[in-house]
């Protein structure tokens, strides 16, 4: 666990350190990669790259604001408390399924207001969305947030004292404050090479898709498997209530999974159709 890369005051010339975070930094590394990448994809289907760039901050400015937002609904009483807290989301506390309403929401009112088709483009970026969301966990590893459960397994990684996870076990009376906590699963990189897989097993669809939007529809079928079973492991209890033994996101994963079957099916029948969506 490496939350911090670096900091620095400049030899005293700072008031307050500057501080590099690597959970900033994963998230930076996977999102410049991602553009560059759609970008080159964009031009091969002919699609201006210049607009794919554009579009990507957007899309990085709405992911990060949903992220939060839905973060912050379910931690309401955390940050009434200190609502300076809501802007130092290097710390953690981003929600994924937040980030990808935000940022699908703007690339709907982006391609609406450009007339771009928006399945064609949706497709473009899911796949080097699943890439950077990799890079995201590798960050949430440093940071030692979206930690999991403890584990007797060999590869069951110990974070330092002062940890997240060290918080977590402390206050369940698993270790005292001088005391290491328990090895936990991997979470972070459980979910880090499921999300590569998926990103080459995308890539590998490209070629052969029938119709756009098929290529997210795949991603929205999948993931949703992917993080259910992920959250069976998951130690962290600060991302949502839990009803009837499933956690907030595993609920928002059937929700997208069972809607986005549906859409598929129905895209599929359309088929040329769609291509002014």
């Amino acid at each position: 666990m490496h939350p911090e890369v670096f900091r620095t005051d400049f030899f005293g010339l700072l008031s307050q350190p500057l501080i590099l975070h690597a959970y900033g930094l994963a998230i930076a590394v996977g999102f410049m990669s991602a553009m560059l990448l759609a970008k080159r994809q964009a031009n091969r289907e002919g699609e201006d790259g210049d607009i794919v760039v554009d579009m990507a901050f957007w899309l990085l400015l709405w992911g990060l604001v949903g992220a939060r937002v839905i973060f912050i609904l379910t931690q309401m009483d955390r940050y009434l408390a200190d609502p300076t807290q809501i802007l130092y989301f290097w710390r953690g506390g981003l929600v994924f399924y937040g980030g990808f309403i935000g940022a699908a929401i703007c690339l709907i009112y982006y391609t609406r207001r450009h007339k771009l088709p928006f399945f064609k483009f949706a497709d473009l970026f899911v796949p080097f969305l699943a890439m950077a969301h990799a890079f995201g966990r590798l960050g949430c590893l440093c940071a030692g947030c979206c930690f999991g459960k403890p584990t007797e397994m060999p590869w069951g990684i110990v974070f330092p004292i002062g940890s997240m996870p060290h918080q977590a076990h402390q206050e369940a009376g698993h270790v005292l404050m001088e005391q290491l906590p328990l090895a936990v699963h991997p979470t972070q990189l459980y979910e880090a090479g499921a999300e590569l897989l998926v990103f080459f097993f995308l890539l590998s669809l490209r070629p052969k898709k029938r119709f756009h939007g098929q290529i997210l529809l795949v991603w929205l079928s999948v993931y949703p498997v992917i993080r259910s079973v992920i959250e069976l492991y998951r130690g962290d209890k600060i991302r949502g209530v839990y009803f009837m033994g499933l956690s907030t996101s595993q609920y928002i994963s059937i929700a997208v999974a069972c809607s986005a079957a549906l859409i598929y099916f129905y895209l599929r029948k359309k088929g040329d159709k769609i291509e002014s969506l």
